[in-house]
């Protein structure tokens, strides 16, 4: 684990025991603090028994600082109980990377690339883990993805700390410095959480506003939020796209990428070629990102691309689960909002669309003009009918209240050469755990179909 000597003696609260929260309070007690640790849900706090405190009932002054879940509301839709207490009392709030950023002075000389963005953030973040691996250096990765940052072990001297952030993380953080730090892309999200899309890009834009002058800031120029917040870093910026060439950044242009970090651009070739399992345009964008950050870390164009090509993929995310007579099950579990399942739609053909589940959004109007590439909608959950209502004109529709029925109704309909693709637009809440809990389903009713046809 990561620990910090500058924590040493001092009284931290830590609420929210989910892995963030028990890896924070085991980091903290190695880092010699007092922690006091409390969670809502009785079961969590067994986690950690031993440091349990009802900290609603502890004067917050007697806190050096508050460490808090990222899932807890700090302004939106209103602040939690622990945060009006820590206000009223003076205590700053804090997150793990905080911890982690008092921690770096004490650990080998390394290198940190954060990644944020409200798609795609995941599967870049491992890509660059990959691709640092790939290219001779050790890696970590964590964060928002895998393991809370603080549970990562120690690199060895040149190792690359690569850890995505999400946006309630960036919220809660009060310094953090990452050496590269890249913007992917801002569609709205979260809303709830941060009051309107101007709260939610000013969460994102943190990440930039906590660098110092000697950091690199990746950034996105395909949409108005990222063209916008470039401005605010000229002199340490590297924008990219896959729409338009940039210059002094990498861009991708009908699936050829090119390098004008130099100046001149150089074209590295079809990405397709280099990276058969990163289909569509969406992944143009994070491979472009992942490209700019492996360069920036001294890496040569051709080892980057080479790494690109032996990376597997992420689960949930656009993944190839089975081919049975022909036909390609696909799980992207992890598109839990309109605009990570466009994606999606945008990166096949001759689709059955497994969607649906709790919304985050009231409009999937965005969706319709995708529909060309359905042949049959199979929608399940609580946004079944809004989904329907917004797409149903362009394709036909079924409501098959859950996953298990909607598979089945998928393969009994597709042909050889057809793709089943769950990608639901919506959360998982309504009928699962989460997002993974989704696809390990997805995965395992596959699996049965495909054990069956053999």
């Amino acid at each position: 684990m990561i620990t910090a000597p500058a924590y040493k003696d001092k009284k931290i609260g830590v609420f929210g025991l989910a892995r963030t929260g028990v890896a924070a309070v085991h980091a903290l007690e190695a880092s010699g603090a007092d922690v006091f640790a409390w969670d809502d849900a009785e079961e969590r706090r067994a986690a950690v028994d031993h440091a349990a405190h009802d900290l609603y009932a502890m004067d917050a002054g007697e806190l050096d600082a508050l460490m808090l879940a990222p899932g807890v509301p700090l302004t939106h839709p209103k602040p939690h109980a622990l945060v009006t207490k820590c206000a009223e009392a003076g205590t700053p709030i804090i997150s793990d990377f905080d911890v982690f950023e008092a921690a770096r002075t004490d650990l080998p000389v390394h290198k940190v690339v954060a990644i944020t963005g409200t798609n795609g953030k995941s599967t870049t973040t491992a890509l660059i883990g990959h691709m640092v691996e790939a290219c001779g250096r050790p890696s970590a990765i964590g964060g928002n993805i895998g393991k809370g940052v603080l549970s990562l072990n120690p690199l060895d001297a040149g190792g690359v700390y690569v850890l995505e952030m999400s946006s309630f993380q960036l919220d809660l953080t009060k310094a953090f410095n990452a050496n590269i730090a890249i913007l992917l892309n801002i569609t709205p999200d979260h809303l709830d959480r941060h009051g309107d899309i101007d709260g939610y890009v000013r969460a994102k834009k943190r990440l930039f506003d906590m660098q110092d002058n000697q950091s690199v800031a990746i950034i996105s120029v395909d949409d108005r939020h990222g063209a916008a917040m470039i401005a605010g870093v000229s002199g340490r910026a590297v924008p990219i796209s896959v729409e338009k060439p940039v210059s002094g950044g990498v861009y991708v242009l009908d699936g050829e990428l090119f390098d004008a970090l130099d100046g001149e651009a150089v074209s590295y070739g079809d990405l397709l070629a280099h990276a058969p399992m990163l289909l569509g345009s969406h992944n143009w964008q994070n491979m472009a990102a992942a490209y700019a950050a492996g360069r920036i870390l001294g890496f040569h164009g051709e080892d980057i691309l080479k790494a690109f090509g032996s990376f597997p993929g992420l689960v949930h995310r656009q993944e190839t689960i089975a081919y049975v007579r022909g036909i390609r099950f696909v799980n992207d579990s992890k598109a839990t909002n309109v605009d990570a399942a466009s994606r999606a739609l945008k990166a096949f053909d001759s689709i059955h669309w497994i969607a649906g589940g709790r919304p985050k959004e009231k409009d999937f109007s965005a969706l319709l003009p995708l529909m060309t590439s359905v042949k049959h909608a199979y929608l399940i959950g609580e946004a079944a009918d809004a989904i329907a209502h917004d797409v149903g004109g362009g394709v036909d529709v079924t409501d098959c209240a859950d996953l298990s029925h909607a598979i089945d109704a998928a393969f009994a309909s597709a042909a050889e050469g057809d793709v089943i693709l769950l990608s639901p637009a919506c959360t998982a809440f309504d009928q699962f755990r989460d997002f993974e809990a989704r696809g390990e389903v997805f995965r395992s009713l596959v699996k049965k179909i495909e054990e069956e046809a053999a």
